[in-house]
């Protein structure tokens, strides 16, 4: 469990640490704001019959759903964590949330645990001068 503090961090690895996890709270963000969204664009979209509409829609959550994908592995890896486990996770609705959770917490406690500063949206990149 203590793994992590026994693992070198390098300057650059705390760096693409602290870029992943701000990507992945957008993520979160984008996720939160599509699971209230989306039904009420589908239930707007359900008297059009239009595969202009369709297509349009097919292609909004596939990218999403790649966008999400991408995120997640570049913070597992980041966090070295097993980033199967957590691609396979956001298949299922709701968990996806919560496992992205739980890789921000383990990003913001490895960042912290560094010294450097996390806020809301991750960490602040000037203290990544601090540090050698």
């Amino acid at each position: 469990m203590n793994q992590q503090k026994d693992e070198h961090w390098t300057k650059q690895d705390l760096v693409e640490l602290a870029k992943s996890q701000k990507n992945i709270n957008w993520v979160i963000l984008i996720s939160i704001g599509v699971m209230f969204v989306l039904p009420v664009i589908i239930i707007s979209l359900a008297g059009e019959s239009g595969i202009v509409t369709t297509i349009a829609f097919i292609a909004s959550f596939s990218t999403l759903v790649w966008i999400q994908v991408h995120s997640v592995y570049k913070l597992a890896v980041a966090v070295r964590s097993p980033a199967a486990f957590y691609i396979i996770l956001m298949i299922i609705p709701l968990v996806n949330l919560l496992g992205l959770l739980r890789l921000n917490d383990k990003a913001t406690k490895m960042l912290q645990a560094s010294g450097i500063k996390v806020g809301l949206m991750g960490a602040r990149m000037a203290d990544f001068d601090k540090i050698s």
